[in-house]
């Protein structure tokens, strides 16, 4: 299992912590992990956007549900993490 190596912004106070995480994680277990270490508060839904770099030129939402390699999360991407709000 290979270990991917990214930066995840905060979603208020744009501080941001590096992290390695394995390819095969869910995105919603990252937020998770990130509450836990007090780098996210509780209670909170979040989510995430993958910064442009390189080839990639737009912001890409991802997706809670799919892992970091299956959201096309690589080596030294950046993800903006958000606070997801309702629509209505």
């Amino acid at each position: 299992m290979e270990t991917i190596n990214i930066k995840i912004i905060h979603p208020t106070n744009n501080s941001d912590i590096d992290i390695g995480l394995p390819e095969n994680i869910l995105l919603r277990d990252v937020f998770s992990q990130l509450i836990e270490a007090n780098f996210l508060s509780a209670g909170q839904p979040y989510t995430g956007i993958l910064k442009p770099a390189g080839a990639r030129k737009e912001s890409v939402p991802l997706d809670n549900d799919k892992t970091i390699a299956e959201n096309g999360v690589g080596n030294n991407d950046t993800v903006q993490t958000l606070i997801a709000t309702q629509a209505g």
